[in-house]
C-alpha cells in the first residue's frame, strides 16, 4: 500500500510534461486492452447501445463518489465539460455509423488523421503553433498509421466521407480539453462530460440506431457484463479521468500522438487474447508509429545533449 501511495504522490504532487504523457501513454494502453473485449461485445449488442451502458456504468460511478460535490460546481465549467462531450459524442457517433459504410481500415486511418488537424486547430484557437519535431511526428505516424491499417487495399466512399467528420470531432477535443482543463476546475468538466456522453448517446441509441438503422441489439451473456462494467469502469471513468487531468501538462500535439499508440496496443492485445493474426505490415507500422512518437518526444533532448557536445 505505501509503495502505491508513493507512486501516487510522485506523479500528482508535482505533474511535469513527461510524468502527464506517460500517463496518458498508460490510458492509450488500457484503450488498446479494451478493444478485443469491446469488439467480442458487438456480437451480442450493437455499437451505440454498447457506448450508452458504457457511460451510464460510468456515471453511476461518479455519482457514487462525488454526488455530494456536484452542487458546488460551476456552472460555466460544467459547460464546458458538456462542450467536449458533445465533440466526444459526434466522433463515437460518426465512427460508429461511417463502419457501416466502409471497411475497418478505411475507417481506422481516417480516424487517425486528427493528428493532422490538431496543429491546424491549435492554431487557430490556442494561437500556438507546433514545433518542428511534432510536425515531423506526426508525418511519420500518420505514414505508420497508413501501413497498420492497410488502407492502400480498399476504396474511397460513402462511409469514409462520414468518418472525415469523427476526425474532425477529436481534434476539436483535444485541442478544447488542453484550453478548458487550463481555466475551469477538472471534475465539473469530468462531471459535464460523461452527463453530454451519457444523454447523447441514449437518444443515439433510440432514434439513430432503433428508428433510422433498425439495429437495436442485446443478447444478454456474462461476457457482455463484463466488457460493460470492465469500459465504464477503467476505459471510460479511470482513463478519460486522467486524460482530462493531465493533458494540460503537455501540448494537443503531443497528446495526440500519445493517443494513437492505442491502435498499436489494440493490434498487439488483440493478437494475445483473440488470436488475430498479426501481419507483417500491421507489425511495421507500428513499429513506424513508435518511431514518430519517440521523435518527437526526444528530438528536443537529443539535440539539446548534441549542441553541448559540439560545444565541449
Amino acid at each position: 500500500m505505501n509503495y502505491f501511495k508513493k507512486l501516487r504522490y510522485y506523479f500528482t504532487a508535482s505533474p511535469t510534461a513527461f510524468k502527464s504523457e506517460f500517463i496518458l501513454l498508460s490510458c492509450s494502453l488500457v484503450w488498446g486492452f479494451s478493444f478485443p473485449s469491446v469488439k467480442l461485445a458487438l456480437n451480442y449488442m450493437s455499437p451505440n447501445a454498447f457506448i450508452f451502458f458504457r457511460f451510464f456504468v460510468t456515471i453511476l460511478i461518479f455519482y457514487a463518489f462525488y454526488r455530494k460535490q456536484i452542487k458546488s460546481y460551476k456552472r460555466v465549467d460544467v459547460k464546458r465539460g458538456v462542450i467536449l462531450g458533445i465533440f466526444l459524442f459526434i466522433g463515437f457517433l460518426t465512427q460508429t455509423v461511417g463502419l457501416s459504410y466502409t471497411s475497418s481500415a478505411n475507417s481506422a486511418f481516417i480516424t487517425g488523421t486528427y493528428l493532422i488537424l490538431i496543429p491546424i486547430i491549435q492554431i487557430a484557437v490556442l494561437k500556438i503553433k507546433p514545433r518542428f519535431e511534432n510536425i515531423i511526428g506526426i508525418a511519420i505516424v500518420i505514414c505508420g498509421i497508413y501501413i497498420l491499417s492497410d488502407i492502400r487495399n480498399s476504396s474511397l466512399n460513402f462511409g469514409d466521407f462520414i468518418t472525415m467528420i469523427c476526425s474532425v470531432a477529436f481534434a476539436y477535443h483535444i485541442v478544447y480539453l488542453d484550453k478548458y482543463s487550463h481555466i475551469s476546475d477538472t471534475m465539473p468538466l469530468i462531471y459535464g462530460q460523461y452527463l453530454a456522453m451519457t444523454v447523447l448517446s441514449f437518444l443515439s441509441m433510440i432514434f439513430v440506431e432503433h428508428f433510422w438503422m433498425n439495429d437495436l441489439r442485446f443478447v444478454y451473456n456474462n461476457f457482455l457484463l463484463f466488457s460493460v462494467v470492465f469500459n465504464g469502469i477503467f476505459s471510460t471513468f479511470i482513463a478519460l479521468f486522467l486524460a482530462m487531468r493531465f493533458q494540460k501538462y503537455t501540448t494537443p500535439v503531443r497528446a495526440g500522438l500519445i493517443y494513437n499508440m492505442e491502435q498499436v496496443f489494440a493490434v498487439i492485445f488483440a493478437y494475445f487474447l483473440i488470436s488475430e493474426v498479426l501481419t507483417a505490415g500491421q507489425i511495421l507500422g507500428a513499429a513506424i508509429i513508435l518511431c514518430g512518437l519517440l521523435f518527437s518526444e526526444f528530438y528536443s533532448e537529443i539535440k539539446k545533449r548534441l549542441n553541448k557536445g559540439i560545444i565541449h
